[in-house]
């Protein structure tokens, strides 16, 4: 700001050529310029269209108010970018994500071969059983992308995720009418047609360009083509789509001939001429000639149990789950016969498995691999593989790799074994838990994961693993994740009469006291106390209930203990 005197005031001359020397430098250094006039003295000519005429106070005010926007937007503008500082090895860190289907790209880089992955590779397995967060999609999605890309013009992958809505949607248009007898036979055959139509849209759609130059295959294609585009079938779409289109085909017939007739039972021919649109013995038969010049084909099911209903399993659900086995197994005996290679995996929660079996007849018979964690070394070794895929020497120990994003120690103890000692023995709760403390981490600026950290990150990652139980319980016992709720405020050493006590104040009957007892032991909320500070949960019995159980009884006066995962969100008190 230059101000110019009036030409009345004594050494107006010698100030107002000062002045005009600054307002110069102002000019040729680019920077905002203001010139005020005090009266009407005359001002200098080269400065006579930028200057500013002030007589009263007020006059000021405005001129400066003026110029003072223009300083702030050169400050704006002038101002260099804000430095980012310098990036810690933390802030740039990626863990992964803690679902598989979120990093599908990425996965391979640091996925722990176990051995139920190779035993579900070689074709070992039927059924792939696991809890929420242990591993199941991630062996789906690496078996899928292995298999397609070793052998990418003659292995057939089919990667189906039946959304589980769908299926109730079936159950509730269909199913409900139909006698047991009957629903088995029907489930069955509606798999089988589902199967057989989706491994020949998959030739269909990878040899579209391939058979025109192979003549070992172009009569075929042809065949199957024809077979498969009847009149009134909807092929367009994903598997979900198809699906749900074949559905309401299927409920339409139904209503047609039967109405709302409640326990109907249909013959073969009946089911044949309720369900199918296609020729199915011929398009059978085409498509295991056809596979003969293939390599191998693989089912793979993901998410049958995903979005069930929360009111929990019932009987028709499990019937759907067991008939869509059947006809995967179905699949392979038939193929088998003319010397094509089948894998059929189907990926199932451990208590819907559980449910499963206690419905199944010939128990045992299907070929399992169960992705339940007892080795917390495992749980490191994941732990160090993410770490050192962000630009380590792969062969760094967990010892090592540890340190560089977080204090060793929490209180004292090793701060990997208590997030470990909080996971539930799940990779992606432990994921979910790390990836908390970090957020806290980076937001603060700090360059490792601190005791402040861990403390915040385990206060977030508490509340969501509570919310995730509640949900698992309640898909197979309606209601009873609630019951996680009665424990809010509990001393974390209870008596099993302390725990029926609690529980009968919340509202739970006297009569299923017990089948909640044994779902917060079967989940890990609830454990048993060895010795003053020794807990075991049902991951300590390698997730047998029968051991937990016998266990239990050798001991009647046992304590009983809720899982330090869950003590921040329902202020457990320690005693």
């Amino acid at each position: 700001m230059v101000p110019l005197l009036s030409e009345v005031q004594e050494g107006a001359a010698i100030h107002n050529l000062r002045a005009a020397f600054v307002a110069g430098l102002a000019a040729g250094l680019k920077r905002p310029l203001c010139i005020i006039q005090q009266g009407d003295g005359p001002i200098p000519l080269d400065v006579r269209d930028i200057a500013e005429t002030a007589h009263r106070l007020e006059d000021i005010n405005e001129i400066v108010g003026e110029f003072a926007a223009r300083v702030a937007e050169a400050f704006q503008e002038g101002r260099p970018a804000p430095s980012r500082g310098r990036q810690t090895f933390l802030s740039t860190l990626d863990l992964g994500a803690s679902s598989a289907e979120n990093e599908m790209r990425t996965l391979q880089n640091y996925y722990l071969n176990t051995e139920a992955f190779l035993k579900s590779l070689r074709g070992e397995a039927h059924l792939v059983v696991g809890r929420k967060g242990s591993g199941k999609s991630a062996i789906f999605l690496q078996i899928r992308d292995r298999e397609r890309s070793r052998d990418p013009s003659q292995n057939i992958v089919l990667d189906l995720k039946p959304e589980g809505y769908k299926l109730l949607k079936f159950k509730e248009l269909i199913l409900q009418f139909m006698q047991e007898g009957t629903l088995q036979h029907t489930i069955t055959a509606f798999w089988n047609y589902v199967l057989l139509l989706e491994i020949c849209y998959k030739i269909l759609e990878k040899d579209r360009q391939r058979h025109l130059n192979n003549h070992n295959l172009y009569d075929s294609y042809k065949r199957l083509e024809d077979l498969y585009n009847v009149s009134g079938y909807f092929s367009e779409g994903d598997f979900s789509e198809r699906i749900s289109s074949l559905i309401e085909k299927i409920h339409s017939r139904y209503e047609y001939k039967y109405g709302a007739r409640e326990d109907v039972r249909l013959d073969s021919g009946q089911i044949t001429e309720l369900l199918y649109q296609h020729d199915l013995r011929k398009l059978e038969n085409e498509l295991a000639k056809y596979m003969q010049h293939k390599g191998v084909l693989w089912l793979l099911f993901d998410n049958v149990d995903k979005g069930w209903p929360t009111s929990g399993l019932k009987h028709e659900d499990l019937v759907i789950i067991r008939c869509l086995i059947d006809a995967a197994r179905k699949i392979e005996r038939e193929f088998s016969r003319v010397d094509v290679d089948v894998n059929t995996i189907v990926f199932l929660r451990n208590d819907v498995y559980e449910l499963l079996v206690q419905e199944t007849s010939d128990r045992g018979k299907e070929g399992n691999v169960m992705l339940d964690w007892t080795d917390q070394d495992l749980l490191r070794e994941i732990i160090r593989l993410r770490i050192v895929a962000n630009g380590l020497d792969e062969s760094m120990s967990i010892e090592e790799a540890w340190p560089l994003i977080s204090t060793p120690l929490y209180h004292g103890e090793d701060s990997l074994q208590y997030l470990i000692d909080r996971s539930l023995m799940r990779p992606r709760f432990l994921l979910n838990l790390i990836n908390q403390c970090k957020a806290s981490a980076v937001n603060l600026k700090h360059e490792k994961i601190g005791e402040d950290d861990i403390e915040k990150g385990f206060g977030a990652y508490s509340v969501d693993v509570l919310t995730d139980v509640e949900y698992e319980m309640n898909d197979v016992s309606p209601s009873s994740g609630d019951a996680l709720y009665a424990f809010i405020d509990v001393p974390d050493a209870i008596t099993y009469e302390e725990v029926g006590a609690v529980l009968a104040r919340f509202g739970v009957s006297p009569d299923r006291i017990d089948d909640v007892v044994n779902l917060l032991l079967w989940y890990g909320f609830l454990g048993v106390q060895v010795a003053l500070d020794d807990v075991r949960y049902i991951y300590d019995f390698s997730y047998s209930t029968r051991m937990l159980r016998g266990f239990l009884k050798a001991r009647p006066n046992s304590v009983f203990s809720v899982n330090p995962a869950f003590s921040e969100a329902l202020a457990i008190t320690r005693q």
